[in-house]
């Protein structure tokens, strides 16, 4: 058989198959097609989407459109390719979104469901916190829960009561688009990512025809993925004097905060590694102070933040930056003296100096320089210094770094 008659084979093979059952049952066939677009996404990260809409094309005509077994067909998806002409021609096709008010309980779990699950399983007094979890979205006029991630914390609180949630949405398939969009993003879409997370509201203009090839184009594509993947709920909409649909969007509950502030976080940190730190580096081991600052300032602008930023952040993103440095090594929460260091990074010959950073969060911008200082004294006080000195280096720099947001003070000691 040769490769187009395998090709013209696959393509029938839904039609073919209803045939066959509408010969043996006497009845006409109902076909149900779940995420159809997973290929076509898969096909647009690999480099044949091409190839690939054009087989989905001629798969959904063959099976929905000149199949005289069929009944009915119910296909589902997350993006609506309606310019991809897949759908071409089809008939009495009804095309359902998050947008649509029909069947929008059934996106879902609802409220109802949700507290009968919890009432099932003995769990009433989990229920506050599955909510505040999953809770959140708005489908049509329908409040509804993350199905999937109620049914894995259920399924864990029945082996482990005292299990606490987590996000198992993380780690879908939407996800790789929305990072390789946040890799491009810029100031604009960092600061509303930003304000996001800080439980502010952003407005967008929304629109269900986007096609993977045109996905890359625009920044405006980044936030109609996410909308409509799951990562935002819509608060309200208006239409502009344009008839453009636009909504006021926020994020739905922790499960997705949590995302924000790993996933999307650690993508954005990710990206910043990427970068030539040499300079940063040079200066570090040159108690270079204000060029330590300029780069990590410079480096923090190309990362998001936030108010409530937690030290650990910080910890994380400059453990991530100082990685890497030529005949060093970095390790972070190592135990020192009577207390834990934030960071060490020593040199692999001991001839060379060793470093200590510690680092501090100041609650206004004018506190720096004061939590910088207190930090520098935190590496006295509790013999940070120590565990150095006893593994042999002689001499031990010590960093007292202060954040907040955006900005930093570095204080040094030799």
């Amino acid at each position: 058989m040769t490769e187009h008659a395998d090709r013209d084979a696959y393509c029938d093979a839904l039609e073919f198959l209803s045939k066959c059952l509408e010969l043996y049952y006497g009845r006409k066939t109902i076909i149900l097609i779940d995420e159809y677009d997973v290929p076509l996404e898969n096909a647009y990260t690999q480099g044949y989407y091409a190839e690939m809409a054009g087989f989905v094309r001629t798969l959904f005509e063959s099976a929905l459109k000149t199949n005289s077994s069929l009944e009915f067909a119910v296909v589902t998806g997350c993006l609506r390719i309606a310019k991809e002409s897949i759908f071409t021609g089809m008939n009495n096709l009804e095309i359902l979104s998050v947008l649509s008010s029909s069947y929008d309980e059934f996106f879902g779990f609802t409220e109802k469901e949700v507290r009968k699950i919890c009432e099932d399983f003995h769990l009433g007094h989990k229920y506050a916190q599955i909510k505040e979890w999953y809770n959140g979205y708005l489908f049509g006029k329908e409040n509804v829960y993350n199905p999937w991630s109620v049914i894995c914390y259920v399924k864990e609180l029945t082996e482990d009561e005292e299990a606490y949630p987590r996000a198992y949405w993380a780690n879908t398939s939407a996800n790789s688009i929305v990072r390789k969009l946040i890799e491009r993003a810029g100031d604009d879409t960092r600061q509303e990512i930003e304000s996001l997370i800080e439980g502010k509201f952003i407005e967008k203009r929304v629109h269900e025809d986007i096609t993977y090839d045109e996905i890359n184009q625009s920044m405006e594509h980044l936030w109609n993925v996410m909308f409509f993947t799951g990562y935002f709920r819509k608060v309200s909409e208006r239409r502009s004097v344009q008839d453009d649909l636009y909504m006021t969007l926020s994020i739905p509950n922790r499960e997705v905060k949590y995302i924000f502030r790993t996933k999307v976080l650690d993508w954005f940190a990710e990206k910043v590694k990427e970068k030539d730190r040499t300079v940063l580096f040079e200066a570090l081991i040159h108690q270079d102070v204000q060029t330590v600052k300029a780069q990590i300032a410079d480096m923090l602008l190309e990362t998001i933040s936030f108010n409530d930023a937690y030290e650990s952040y910080y910890h994380g993103f400059l453990a991530g930056i100082f990685s890497g440095m030529q005949g060093y090594v970095t390790k972070s929460n190592r135990e020192g003296g009577s207390g834990r260091s934030d960071l060490f990074i020593r040199s692999v010959s001991r001839s060379k100096a060793a470093y200590v950073l510690e680092f501090k969060i100041a609650k206004e911008y004018s506190g720096l320089e004061k939590k910088a200082d207190e930090a520098l004294r935190q590496i006295a006080d509790k013999g940070y210094a120590k565990e150095l000195h006893d593994d042999g280096y002689e001499k031990v720099i010590r960093y007292g770094i202060a954040f907040f947001g955006k900005d930093c003070a570095v204080h040094v000691s030799g």
